[in-house]
């Protein structure tokens, strides 16, 4: 897939959240009118435009309110409850951060000077947060699949460290350590993030009753090395999706992100931890 139909995708999205802002536009609505796999739509999304899908509904949101205290004669509870607001101290306060300047004075003085530039300061065009790759790497393998064992986890990913824990009670630590990640926490609240910390396991050996199997299916992968702190990972992902990706030719696979951690945090200092990070690949 060229950079260019990553472009008309994201720009579907975008028109569809501006013809639908009274409409439901959750993650799986979005998901299938980006037309990308649901696990990697708003990683794109949010790489590449700088901004969150709610944080384009709200934005757009906005501009139609702004549009509205000049056009219409509505009075502000109004126009703050068709913006998706529960009160106007709320809208009042949102609308000062992107206009810098309050409802009411908007209606009588209209749009300020800077207010083009503010409207306008999120591009729609292929611009990563990350511009800069500083020195990562990414190969393209075809690789065959594996079985884990794993235990589940819901809430932060940096709290997934318990999941691991649990995982090396039951089964041991010696072979290769794995974690599935099914959200975007940019997208989702820390409480509701999916994922699974796993150990690899032979085809024949049981499952603890406590844990779960879960398989990493074979397939094609696009695999960057990541060397330093899992707190750090997060521009790492953004220059993934917002910069190889689109300019790649490659399209994402219907399944999770994937890490694969080579080193033992427990014996290595995180500057110097190692993880490969597989993004599946069509």
């Amino acid at each position: 897939m060229r950079a260019e139909q990553y472009q008309r995708r994201l720009d579907v999205v975008t028109d569809y959240i501006y013809a639908h802002l009274d409409d439901d536009l959750s993650l799986e609505t979005l998901a299938h009118v980006s037309g990308f796999s649901r696990y990697h739509w708003h990683r794109i999304y949010r790489a590449v435009r700088g901004e969150t899908a709610a944080q384009t509904v709200r934005r757009l949101r906005l501009e139609r309110a702004a549009a509205m205290l000049t056009e219409t004669s509505w009075p502000v509870e109004r126009i703050a409850w068709k913006a998706g607001f529960t009160g106007t101290d709320v809208f009042s306060r949102a609308f000062l951060r992107s206009y810098r300047t309050t409802p009411s004075r908007f209606r009588i003085g209209g749009r300020p000077a800077s207010i083009d530039s503010l409207v306008t300061s999120c591009g729609s065009g292929l611009t990563s947060s990350v511009r800069e790759a500083p020195g990562w790497m990414v190969r393209v393998e075809a690789r065959f699949g594996y079985r884990l064992a794993v235990s589940e986890h819901r809430g932060s990913y940096m709290d997934i460290g318990r999941a691991f824990s649990r995982v090396r009670d039951r089964v041991g630590a010696g072979s290769l350590m794995v974690a599935i990640y099914a959200d975007d926490p940019d997208a989702v609240p820390p409480a509701d993030l999916r994922s699974a910390a796993g150990t690899v396991v032979d085809p024949g050996t049981e499952i603890p009753h406590d844990l779960a199997e879960r398989m990493v299916p074979a397939g094609r992968y696009a695999i960057m090395r990541y060397i330093g702190p899992y707190s750090s990972m997060h521009a790492a992902y953004l220059w993934l999706y917002g910069q190889w990706l689109p300019s790649s030719g490659e399209e994402p696979r219907d399944h999770p992100i994937i890490e694969e951690y080579l080193t033992d945090p427990a014996t290595t200092p995180p500057v110097d931890a190692v993880t490969d990070i597989l993004l599946p690949l069509l």
